[in-house]
């Protein structure tokens, strides 16, 4: 299976490692940085000498050792398509590409699938830019780069979407080659903006807008709005729309517990929620993260409302596939009222009903709903009528430790 590569473009100061970081610390992303690969290449320097090696190497290589770079540290993760792990690699971010000959060398290496995000600012903006940046480089210490993992958030994603995690099943933290990792050298010479936007490398990446798939212009886009856009179209977000939350919901008139279906249900769900629990409720961000893996959830309410119970949650309507209503009924003594009242608030989609009183000494020893008595299932299906919802999950007796599901949940 075809790694996907995310390549990022764009002139100096357009904001393309800003972009590489924030998708690395939302999203987990493997950072990969050419600036890295070039002072493996002897390009250690000045942004002038790096921007020579690179139009050397593209002249020498014919563009194909970026590619070549990133295959390699691929496989020193042990992320890359040969990969005995089986699992398809996380979100892998090149910063930067600076020529249409390492795109081609990129899309044209068999394992990796090629998205090309091509960032752009005018030139104002981007000397105003470089000048900040060359002031905080002044004032703070800069750190050893590393070609390596962001650890935030790291996902994984399902099959539909474009990227996976796939982190070594070694037991111990994966680690590039040695070599990769590089300090930047201390004597560094920093040329002027004017003197590398003037350079060929530079102007040869203007170019590129018209390869990308996706362009974004940052002078009017601000980084988070970059960031989310940009995880938009990648899908990192999920399908819209997609319904992967149930809701277990009790009565307005009845005393339900409403544990002991939740606890029968829970091995089919990834998550579990109760709202006003002691577990603090997930952020935004954790829920987007587990409906981009596709990760059901089941929330277990309590209270009678299904609209207060998602709004407790930090859930969007939308995200909601069903929604059980757990009631008691002593036959004769229910309070069909409120059974109605409470249909009508939380449109149920499922009943889940415990039997008590004398229908619960006639059928305390069922354990399908063929062995209900007449009297039982006469009682389940004017429930049903009443609820305009179907009692999936019957619980025989007040004692009874499972509910009987009359249908595969």
């Amino acid at each position: 299976m075809a790694v996907t590569v995310v390549v990022v473009s764009g002139p100096i100061g357009a904001g393309k490692t800003t972009l590489a970081q924030g998708l690395a610390r939302r999203f987990g992303a493997l950072h990969l940085r050419s600036e890295d690969f070039l002072r493996k290449h002897g390009g250690a320097g000045s942004r002038r000498a790096h921007q020579d090696r690179s139009i050397t190497l593209d002249r020498e290589t014919a563009g194909r050792w970026l590619a070549e770079e990133v295959l390699a540290a691929l496989h020193g993760y042990g992320l890359d398509a040969s990969s005995r792990t089986g699992r398809v690699s996380r979100l892998i971010i090149v910063d930067a590409a600076s020529s249409e000959a390492q795109l081609d060398g990129l899309r044209g290496s068999p394992g990796l699938r090629v998205v090309h995000v091509h960032l752009k600012a005018p030139e104002p903006e981007q000397a105003l830019r470089d000048a900040e940046r060359r002031s905080r480089a002044m004032h703070e210490p800069e750190a050893p780069s590393l070609i390596g993992v962001a650890r935030a958030h790291p996902i994984e994603l399902p099959p539909r979407a474009p990227l996976e995690d796939a982190r070594p099943d070694t037991g111990k933290e994966a680690r590039p080659p040695e070599e990769h990792s590089c300090t930047p050298c201390a004597d560094a010479e920093p040329d002027s903006f004017e003197v590398a936007w003037a350079h060929p490398a530079e102007r040869a990446v203007h170019t590129l807008a018209s390869l990308a798939e996706f362009v974004v212009d940052t002078a009017r886009t601000p980084p988070d709005a970059v960031l989310v856009r940009v995880a938009s179209r990648l899908g990192l977000y999920g399908r819209p729309g997609e319904r992967l939350v149930d809701l277990v919901v009790p009565g307005s008139h009845d005393s339900v517990d409403t544990r002991p279906l939740t606890v029968q249900l829970a091995p089919h769900y990834a998550l579990l929620l109760r709202p006003g629990g002691p577990d603090p409720r997930p952020s935004r961000e954790e829920w987007e993260d587990a409906f981009a893996r596709g990760h059901r959830v089941i929330v277990e309410s309590a209270g009678p409302s299904a609209c207060a119970c998602i709004q407790a949650a930090g859930i969007a309507p939308g995200r909601v596939r069903r929604v059980v209503l757990a009631c008691r009924s002593e036959g004769r003594a229910f309070d069909w009222v409120g059974l109605r009242e409470a249909a009508s608030l939380n449109a149920p989609t499922d009943l889940a009903l415990t039997l008590a009183g004398e229908l619960a000494a006639t059928n305390w020893a069922a354990r399908r709903f063929d062995q209900l008595t007449d009297e039982a299932r006469h009682h389940l299906e004017e429930l049903e009528r009443v609820a305009n919802a179907p009692v999936s999950f019957l619980a025989p007796s007040p004692e009874a430790r499972h509910f009987i599901e009359r249908r595969p949940w």
